[in-house]
């Protein structure tokens, strides 16, 4: 009986700690700091297509500009938001700007 109300106890004790982590979560796209090196103005959308892929949100009305965006939660509240825009004209890339760039990370 006394192993019992152990096993109980460990048990409740396990279920109360597992509740007090929240799993960090990630949403977006993940780019690697290599797939934005390749990236260079006179790209053809396909070929920044092949490479970094296209958007997880596409807008409808603004076809020649690609928002990559990538958000990280914890306990519900935002760490880090993190953005690549790439625009283009006729097809090709012309310029880039955001602040998705993993080297500059520090954790």
């Amino acid at each position: 009986m006394k192993s019992i109300s152990i096993k109980i106890i460990l048990l409740s004790v396990l279920l109360s700690l597992s509740a007090c982590y929240k799993t960090p979560i990630q949403q977006g796209n993940i780019l690697k700091q290599e797939d934005i090196n390749e990236i260079k103005p006179g790209m053809s959308k396909k070929q920044v297509a092949i490479i970094l892929g296209t958007p997880a949100i596409a807008d409808p009305f603004n076809q020649d500009r690609w928002d990559y965006i990538n958000t990280s939660k914890v306990k519900g509240k935002f760490k880090k938001l993190k953005k690549l825009t790439l625009y283009f004209e006729d097809n090709e890339l012309v310029r880039t700007e955001g602040n998705y760039f993993p080297e500059d990370e520090k954790e």
